[in-house]
Formats: C-alpha cells, structure tokens, sequence
C-alpha cells in the first residue's frame, strides 16, 4: 500500500507543474423556455389555433489552454418537452455543436480549426444565432492575427455531406458549399470600426438536355460597421455591398444601410432611435421578359433576431429574395443590479415594389405594419437568471400579400425562459 501512495506522489509531483501553466473549465447551460405562439413570423390566419409548447437547450462546455494552444468543445441536447417516449431508447436530440483546436505560432498570430461559432461585430453578417436552441456554427479553418489595437482574421470553409470516392456534389440544403471571409478589425478608445469580405459559395443545378451539372455560384459582400462613443451618446453605423453570382445564375447587386444613436439619459435609462434599409427585388420588374437579377441583400449567416423584430417576420429563415426592408425604431431600456427591462417600437415598409396579385397592373402600398416588442429580465442568482417577453405585430394588406394571413386576426406571441449557467469544474 506504501508503494502504490509513493507512485501516486510521484506521478503528482509530474503532471501538476503542467497543469499548472494550464487552464481546463467545464461548464454547462440550461435553458428550458415556454412560448405561445398566434402568429409568429407570419400574420395569423382566420381561426388559426395558438400554439404553446416548452422547449429545452442543455449544454456541456469544455475548455481547455496553455501557452501553445486552446481546445473547445460544446456538446448539445435540444429538445421540445413530450417529443419523444418516457421510456424512449434513443433520439436524435443530441450534437456536437462546437469542437475546435487553436495553435498559437507566436502569442499574436495562431491558426484554429474545426467546428465552431462565428460571431463578428454586432452579428449582422456572422453570429451565432443564441436565441434559437439549436445556436449556429460553422466547420472553418482561421488564421487570426491580434495584437494591441488590430485584430485580422482569415477564414476558409468546404463542405461536402460526406467521404466519397469520386465527385464533389453537395447534398445538404440550406448550407454554403463553401466559404471565404476576411475581417478586419481597429479598435482605440472611443472608435471600434471593422471591415469584412464575405465569399459565398453555393452549389447550384444546370440542365442541358439530358446532362446535369453542379456549379458553384460566388457572390461577394464588402463593408463594415463603426461605432463611435461620444458621451452620452453612441454612434454606430453599417453599411454593405453583395455582388456577384446567386442560385440561377442570377445577377446580386444589393446593398444594406443601418444607423443608431443609443442616448444614455441616465446611468440606468437609455433611448435608441435607428434606421435599417435592405434592398429588395421589384416584383414588377421581376415580371419583366429576360429580368435576371436579384436586388435583395441576404444577411446570410447573421443573428437575424437581433434585428428587425423579435417576432421573425424578416430574414429568420423567411423573405429572403423579397421585396426588401425599411425599418424605423425605436427602443427604451432600463436596467438597475438585478433588473433590466426594455421595449422596442419598429416601423417596417418595402424597399421594393409590391404588386396587387389581383390586378399585377396596380402596385399596392409599401406600408408592412408595425411591432411592439416588450422584454424584461431578472438575475434570480449568480449564473441564474429569468427572461420573458411579449410581442405583437400589427399587419396591413401588403403585409397579408406578402406572407398571408388576415388583418382581422390577433398575431401576438409571449414566452417565458430560465436560464441556468453553472460551472462545474475550474483548474
């Protein structure tokens, strides 16, 4: 027995100097969040029946660095209360949603790799989606450079669906087939401007008589976001080009513009008052012969919720190749120690013609409607804390021509989540 503890000791006296120059925490987050839904990304339809279900993100977070390298891994169960048997063997619940390596070459300069989120600047264009369950991330290779004020990073994807032996076909809907990026970030006192370069490629399907091919269509988006402090007052603005190619080998010529001032009344009290534009395609020039462009900006891989209105109305997974956005807002908070609370008032309209579907001749008013996003939270604890929220959309006929619908029914939605982040495990 003797023996045995003087093996441990020695193997101690060993591993410990490593982990002492090392950092491992493993974590977690809980997330079960009750919704009502009538209406919710779409105007209500007559006698539309609410929905009301609970769902649940569970997460095991690991992470591990020393001087040379870091390591990340997030596994995942997402899940809705009920789906599945009490006594069920298995489901498809679970995933891998991060799992990335990071070698440091030199203190500024290192490579990552593997499975991972993707978040830059106000996660207009690259985000990782955290309100929704199931989050986003994205299979890349970086090469990250930062140091003192400047920040670069490179990044390049490709995606197949799996190991093949011949051919390059990619089968997975929805996703890029493959990926550039290049972002470059200043940021000094009161300014934190960035630049990004998006290359985005998606596989799309030729006919020629009996022959079938598999292109791959590039379009580019260039621009960035600057937000200037000058107290009380913070400035912040966006704007981007898309070019290039899109799926039927279509013209892209879009742009977006976004301007907010946040006015910190009080320490507690702020008002921020925006503007967003997105341009879209015209539906009356798309019934024009040998029209073969496509007009509407894709905010491709953003945090789409952040913007626009909580009720997902626009670009969460929805009016995309539309008729564009105009957005007026206007947002309160408050937040003091435990509590935060906050509404926001969006003003929404086309950016492109709508056309009356019955009389294509007759154009119909670009006025989208209105929302009313109500919001509040409260730490209940360290890494415990209680959100909930109410929204209601106020649809017009043209909101109705585009996504269906009536004006005469109630589109409002309400939830409520808890959200507890624990950690486990700190050495």
């Amino acid at each position: 027995m003797k023996a045995k503890f003087q093996i441990a000791a020695l193997i101690l006296a060993v591993v410990m100097p490593v982990f002492a120059s090392a950092q491992f925490i493993l974590g977690g987050e809980f997330r079960p969040r009750a919704e009502y839904r009538h209406g919710f990304k779409s105007p209500a339809t007559t006698d539309m029946d609410a929905a009301a279900f609970i769902s649940q993100r569970s997460r095991l977070n690991l992470a591990y660095k020393n001087e040379k390298m870091r390591i990340g891994f997030s596994l995942q169960d997402v899940r809705v209360w009920g789906d599945v048997a009490q006594l069920n063997l298995s489901d498809n619940s679970f995933s891998v949603h991060e799992a990335w390596g990071e070698y440091f070459i030199t203190p500024a300069l290192s490579l990552k790799a593997g499975r991972m989120e993707l978040v830059y600047d106000d996660a207009r264009m690259l985000g990782n989606v955290d309100w929704a369950q199931q989050g986003r991330s994205h299979d890349i290779g970086l090469l990250k450079y930062e140091n003192n004020a400047w920040k670069f990073h490179a990044g390049m994807a490709y995606n197949q669906d799996k190991e093949q032996m011949s051919g390059r076909v990619y089968t997975v809907a929805g996703n890029y087939k493959t990926m550039q990026l290049f972002w470059a970030n200043y940021k000094k006192e009161n300014l934190n401007a960035s630049f990004l370069f998006l290359n985005n490629g998606k596989q799309d399907t030729e006919e020629d008589g009996e022959i079938l091919s598999y292109p791959t269509r590039y379009s580019q988006t260039i621009g960035g976001t600057a937000t200037y402090l000058l107290k009380p007052i913070t400035f912040n603005a966006s704007i981007y080009k898309q070019l290039g190619k899109e799926i039927g080998n279509k013209d892209m010529d879009a742009l977006m513009l976004a301007f907010n001032a946040k006015w910190s009344i009080t320490q507690e009290f702020s008002f921020t008052p925006g503007f967003e534009y997105l341009t879209g395609t015209s539906q009356r020039e798309v019934l024009e012969p040998g029209f073969n462009q496509n007009n509407s900006f894709n905010p491709f891989y953003g945090t789409n919720h952040k913007f626009n209105g909580h009720m997902d109305y626009y670009y969460v997974g929805n009016h995309i190749n539309s008729v564009g956005l105009q957005n007026i807002y206007f947002k309160v908070n408050y937040g003091k120690n435990r509590f935060s609370a906050g509404a926001d008032l969006h003003l929404f309209s086309a950016a492109a013609d709508i056309i009356d579907q019955e009389n294509p001749s007759q154009l119909m008013d670009k006025n989208l409607g209105q929302e009313l996003d109500l919001y509040i939270g409260y730490k209940l604890a360290d890494n415990v804390m209680l959100n909930a929220g109410y929204s209601q959309y106020f649809a017009t006929e043209s909101t109705i021509a585009l996504k269906g619908g009536s004006t005469d029914e109630t589109s409002n939605w309400a939830w409520v989540s808890l959200t507890f982040k624990p950690e486990f495990l700190k050495y």
